[in-house]
Formats: structure tokens, C-alpha cells, sequence
């Protein structure tokens, strides 16, 4: 082809045909005024990149679509799951009237199962929270010994339920730290449960704090039966409740929520594990959140 035009300037471009084709064009001046223009069939690679872009799309729609989904049924659960703990415990009340054995046998069950499930669906809403990014710390100066006191006692009675000993070496850790005390329970309870449910009958979990340079680590280890790279891959992620070896099935969500804390926190939270050698947690938290830590600079 032979150009005429003032300016010699190369042009790239890509188009569709009416036949459904793309083409991939370039326009190239050459000297004497010739041009050079090219053409390549690209509908195949486009093809692809489009049913990639609409998969990804349609993925994240999903997504978003279970998390709503998620938080709505959340919250009309736990209402009514609500008012059911507080009549059982009214119906436990000896003002409420007298109950045979069995009745307050059936009570105790209703209650028992009644706050694990309002358990659950109060995981799913914090989760829910921390997807939606208004999730606030409330920070503060933890005391080490209360926070894991509390935690301790909350999963002491499951601890008992399979004399599994607990053993707290806390000789290297910190006075305090700061943090949101809440959530640091709520991350020491979800780490000593998932430790009872795959330590043996009989055996010892222990729970670590120590002082390092970068900030506090908290440690669970048990002496299960370890876990194996695929199960490790997936352990993170919400509702992946697998069995390997422990008593309980739950709904997935404990290491979910001890990583999202963590993190928030600005910290870190690692997995040593291995056939044999039982299962470790360790968390770490810097002295300060980052968020602090800038503002006080």
C-alpha cells in the first residue's frame, strides 16, 4: 500500500466482524511512502480472556451474593436463638416451677445446644464484619494472664470432658500488650478448642506466650495426629470442616476467625504440623497495632 498522508504515524488497533472474528491490525510506514498493514486472527485468544473475564465475574457475584445471604440469616437467627437460651433459663429457675430429672436433663441439653449454635451464627457475623471492612478494634492494654485465664476457663469444662491436662508456660511472656482484649479471648478460646478436639484421651495441651522482638506470641500445640499437606492448604478457609482425627465436626469457621483477628491486629499466624509430631498454632501480635503504632508516630 502506498501512503499519502502528511503524517507518517503508526497505528495499532483491534476489531470485530460481523462474522463474529477479531482481528489484531497494525498500520507501519516504510520509506519511500510505502505502508505496511497486517492483520491477525486473535478470536480464540479473546474468546478465552472473555469466558476467563465472565467466570470471574460470575465468581465474584457468587461470592458476594453467599456473604449477604450469610450475614441476613445470621442475623434473623439470633434473635429467636436468643429468646430460646432466655426461656431455658427462666425453665431452669426454681421459681418457674419444679422438673423431674429427666425435664431438667432435656433443659440443660437445650441450653447447651442453644448457645453453641448462637456461637456459630456470632463467628459468621464477625467474619461477615471483617469482609465488610467496618470491623473496629477496641484497643487496649491486654493483661496476658487474664486473657489466657478467661480462655482457659471458658473450654476448661471440654478440656475435663477427655482428661486432657493443660499446661500454661508463660515465664517469657510480656505483662501486656495492647490490643483488643475481646477478640485475644476469642482467638486463645477458638485455638484451645480445635487443640481439645484432636488431642488424645488423656494427654496435654500446651499453651506459650513469650516476648519476641517483633512483639507477643501466643502457641497451642496438641498432640493429635497431625495435619497433611491438603488439609493444610484448606485450613483457613471458611466452613472446610474436616474430621482427620478429631472428636467434633464443626462448622470450619475456629482457624477462620483466629486468622482474621490476627491479622486485623496486624500480626501473623503460621501452622507447624507433620505426621507424628502433633499440631502448633502460633500466633503473633506486634506490642502495638499498626493503626496505633502510626498514629503515636
Amino acid at each position: 500500500i502506498t501512503g499519502f498522508d502528511d503524517e507518517r504515524r503508526d497505528r495499532h488497533g483491534q476489531t470485530e466482524l460481523n462474522s463474529g472474528s477479531v482481528l489484531r491490525y497494525a498500520v507501519i510506514h516504510l520509506p519511500n511512502g510505502q505502508v505496511m498493514t497486517t492483520f491477525v486472527d486473535v478470536t480464540d485468544s479473546v474468546n478465552v480472556e472473555r469466558a476467563l473475564k465472565d467466570k470471574n465475574e460470575a465468581l465474584l457475584k457468587s461470592d458476594q451474593l453467599k456473604n449477604e445471604f450469610v450475614q441476613h440469616v445470621s442475623y434473623e437467627l439470633r434473635s429467636p436463638l436468643t429468646n430460646i437460651i432466655g426461656f431455658t433459663e427462666l425453665l431452669s429457675l426454681p421459681a418457674t416451677g419444679p422438673l423431674s430429672t429427666r425435664q431438667r436433663e432435656y433443659v440443660e441439653h437445650i441450653g447447651s445446644s442453644s448457645s453453641v449454635l448462637l456461637t456459630i451464627v456470632n463467628d459468621i457475623l464477625d467474619l461477615a464484619t471483617v469482609d465488610a471492612g467496618i470491623m473496629e478494634l477496641e484497643i487496649s492494654e491486654v493483661q496476658v494472664e487474664r486473657a489466657i485465664s478467661a480462655a482457659v476457663e471458658l473450654v476448661s469444662e471440654r478440656l475435663q470432658e477427655h482428661a486432657i491436662k493443660l499446661d500454661v508456660e508463660a515465664a517469657s511472656a510480656p505483662r501486656s500488650f495492647h490490643g483488643d482484649e475481646v477478640r485475644i479471648r476469642q482467638i486463645l478460646y477458638n485455638l484451645l478448642t480445635n487443640a481439645a478436639n484432636y488431642a488424645p484421651i488423656a494427654s496435654t495441651v500446651t499453651l506459650t506466650c513469650r516476648q519476641l522482638t517483633e512483639g507477643v506470641e501466643f502457641a497451642v500445640h496438641d498432640d493429635g495426629p497431625g495435619m497433611p499437606p491438603e488439609v493444610l492448604d484448606l485450613v483457613f478457609h471458611r466452613f472446610e470442616s474436616r474430621v482427620n482425627g478429631g472428636r467434633r465436626r464443626g462448622a470450619g469457621l475456629g482457624l477462620s476467625i483466629v486468622k482474621s483477628f490476627v491479622e486485623l491486629h496486624g500480626g501473623s499466624v503460621r501452622i507447624e504440623t507433620g505426621k507424628g509430631r502433633g499440631t502448633t498454632v502460633v500466633c503473633v501480635f506486634p506490642d502495638l497495632p499498626s493503626g496505633i503504632r502510626e498514629a503515636a508516630e
